[in-house]
């Protein structure tokens, strides 16, 4: 099987997920007799759906883009919560499992197996980081034997399959992010509002930004810019008043700059086609989009804001597509998707989805939009021609010896979306 790529990010913070799915029709082309251009093979897209499972094992769900059907379903470990590629290679997904203290690795290059690597029991993943092929960072928000009274990063081999350091950090770890190629490794601390800062060559924290230092109230999320000169991180505040976004620069280390955002503000989005920012204010209904091409670090405000979108009610998440025609964004309360043109930045369009959508993410055609629904056991697969939606696929069930022919069976909850 070929895998190809997507673009994502995220953020953030995502952190409170979980989930898996269930089965498709297969499809199958018609045969052109004249084929243009000639001779070239079709693009196989796909989706991987994450699944929590309050009860038992978690799951990642394989969709095949082009045909809308279920691949694979691949079980996780318990309380799986949050997925990432193994960095720019891609030949495998790693999955944060919180309640069953490990982390569980998909080779995605020929025979699809899954690895299970231990982590100290009482970690708690939450989140990961990836940007080089050769190490994997997971943010424990947990306290362990390593780290008894704080939050920790465990440094995982993609080699040997096995955590090769921990290392401790701040209390409460929510979310993490690594600067490109492989640089330093940013950890947002939401019990005592700090960022713990790793550096990979000595393998140990090297600074740590706080309060004092300019940095915000409770860090949920964070993104680094394509360049890795700045992170940018979401800091919720009371969640009542207007949270922030304090910009990093990585060449010292120091909040630098900061802008006002809407009310509990909760994830990051970078879209990397058009350079833009997107920061979803899930307390006003409203996201903020920012132009990231056009950062001055001295300047107020240091970063542009291109518009405040109203949307539904409690957005949660953003994805952007790559042909640079809108943005859709998932709103939990409302049960709803905001489509948002890029140009005009003016909602053209709602879908309605399933229950509590989570998370949404594009794929690389920009045919497909895919939302999971955490709370309605599905996903929605909305096609982008017309902002409809083809299907709503259901989740595994969370018993897999539930016999639905009998009886009603629970479903797994979606709650995170990757695709390539």
């Amino acid at each position: 099987m070929r895998f190809l790529r997507r673009t994502a990010v995220i953020i953030p913070f995502l952190l409170f997920l979980a989930f898996e799915l269930g089965c498709g029709d297969q499809y199958r082309p018609i045969a052109n007799p004249i084929v243009s251009p000639g001779g070239q093979p079709q693009n196989l897209y796909n989706a991987y759906v994450l699944s929590y499972n309050p009860v038992g094992f978690g799951s990642i769900t394989q969709i095949d883009v082009s045909g809308d059907s279920n691949q694979s379903v691949m079980p996780m470990s318990y309380g799986s919560v949050a997925e990432i590629f193994q960095g720019s290679v891609q030949g495998a997904i790693f999955v944060a499992n919180r309640d069953g203290d490990s982390v569980s690795e998909v080779s995605l290059i020929g025979t699809t197996t899954a690895t299970n690597i231990g982590l100290s029991p009482g970690s708690r993943p939450v989140a990961l980081a990836a940007t080089a092929s050769t190490v994997v960072y997971v943010a424990n928000s947990g306290t362990n034997f390593f780290c008894p009274s704080t939050g920790s990063v465990s440094v995982i081999s993609t080699a040997s399959l096995v955590a090769t350091n921990t290392v401790c950090v701040g209390v409460s770890p929510v979310a993490i992010v690594q600067q490109p190629s492989g640089g330093y490794v940013y950890i947002a601390n939401s019990g005592d509002n700090t960022i713990s800062v790793f550096n990979p060559t000595s393998v140990s924290v090297s600074a740590t930004l706080t309060q004092a230092g300019g940095l915000h109230q409770n860090p949920v999320a964070m993104v680094a810019s394509p360049d890795g000169a700045y992170i940018y991180v979401v800091a919720q505040g009371n969640g009542t008043t207007a949270g922030w976004l304090d910009i990093i620069t990585t060449s010292n280390n120091i909040v630098a700059a900061s802008i006002p955002l809407g009310i509990s503000p909760t994830s990051a989005y970078y879209d990397t086609f058009l350079n833009r920012l997107y920061v979803t204010n899930t307390g006003d209904n409203t996201v903020t989009v920012f132009d990231a091409s056009n950062v001055s670090i001295g300047v107020n405000p240091a970063i542009p804001t291109l518009a405040t979108v109203s949307v539904g009610s409690a957005p949660v998440s953003v994805a952007a597509l790559p042909n640079r025609k809108a943005f859709y964004v998932a709103n939990r309360a409302s049960n709803t998707v905001s489509v948002v043109s890029s140009t005009s930045f003016a909602v053209v369009g709602t879908v309605g989805v399933g229950q509590k959508p989570a998370f949404v993410a594009t794929e690389p055609s920009s045919t497909k939009v895919y939302i999971a629904n955490s709370a309605g056991g599905n996903i929605s697969i909305i096609q982008t021609f017309d902002n409809t939606v083809v299907l709503n696929m259901p989740a595994p069930q969370q018993d897999p010896n539930c016999d639905p022919k009998v009886q009603s069976c629970a479903l797994q909850q979606p709650v995170m979306i990757i695709t390539k």
